[in-house]
């Protein structure tokens, strides 16, 4: 049986779920799901969940395989029968409950890099979500300690699904929009078109887009109008944003801080941009916090 984990902080209602990929199961406001609520059924899959950790890196790596400090690496497929490595690996496995409050805990999750989780990322490292229930506020920061006797790539994101799009507006700001190619790869950087236009409130449409954002401001807002709630997700370290919004059967709209872009660590030097791969030495750390308040909204 799943174990979730429950918090209360005046309105708000966390549950994270620590073997299901560290993955937020709900969270509310006087009742009202702001992430995508977890399907109460024992078949659950991370994917289903309001939100999960992006570590070591973000979105998607091309067909697996990265070349980094002069050797080639080729990761497993792990999305189906997806072509590519997608969200790192720390998504797929069960996480530890290493801290607890009354209003929050730390989740502690291992990868070895031994024999068998090789393909799945090379290098050994430790990740830690800690999660904070403040006054109408979630607070989430994940961290990746280098483990490895050696300098490494990463790249940190969160996958938070908001609930209820077909009664929701969006608004966010960013410079630059990356256009995918038949393999759903970033074949161009270009100036964020019409479409997809979210510097004022607008409805999500179905379908309409599953790319990144660069330049972004670091912040974003959820609003239901009908409901009269605003949740507004910010992020200090992420200047990119990926946004997706599926068919009308999902009903969500995800909105993603990253600290990389979509196959970074093939397109771009890592460490030497805010949208390419961190370097992180042997032994250090890296981190990034996401935020998100809940307000009424009139």
């Amino acid at each position: 049986m799943l174990n979730v984990v429950t918090k209360t902080q005046g309105e708000l209602v966390l549950k994270v779920a620590p073997q299901l990929g560290g993955a937020i199961a709900g969270l509310t406001y006087r009742g009202i799901d702001i992430l995508r609520p977890l399907p109460n059924q024992d078949d659950v899959i991370v994917n289903q969940s309001g939100s999960f950790p992006l570590v070591p890196y973000s979105n998607r790596i091309g067909l697996g395989k990265f070349e980094f400090g002069g050797e080639r690496y080729e990761l497993i497929k792990n999305f189906g029968d997806h072509p590519h490595s997608i969200h790192g690996n720390a998504w797929k496995g069960e996480w530890v409950v290493a801290e607890e409050s009354a209003t929050g805990c730390v989740l502690k999750f291992l990868h070895q890099a031994d024999l068998e989780e090789y393909h799945h990322w090379p290098w050994p490292y430790q990740a830690t979500q800690t999660f904070e229930l403040l006054e109408n506020e979630l607070r989430v920061t994940l961290k990746y300690f280098n483990l490895a006797e050696r300098t490494v790539p990463v790249g940190l994101g969160f996958h938070p699904y908001f609930a209820n799009a077909d009664r929701s507006l969006i608004q966010l700001n960013a410079d630059k929009a990356l256009l995918n190619d038949e393999n759903t790869l970033p074949c161009a950087t270009v100036d964020v078109p019409k479409d997809w236009d979210f510097s004022t409130l607008r409805r999500p449409q179905p379908e309409s887009v599953d790319n990144c954002f660069s330049g972004w401001d670091g912040h974003a807002n959820v609003i239901w109008p009908e409901q009269g709630i605003r949740a507004e997700m910010s992020s200090p370290d992420a200047s990119n944003v990926i946004v997706f919004v599926p068919g009308t059967e999902k009903n969500f709209v995800a909105i993603e801080p990253v600290t990389n872009v979509n196959n970074a660590i093939n397109d771009l030097t890592s460490g030497e941009s805010d949208q390419a791969m961190k370097i992180v030495d042997a032994g250090q750390s890296v981190s990034m916090t996401m935020i998100i308040k809940v307000s009424d909204y009139e």
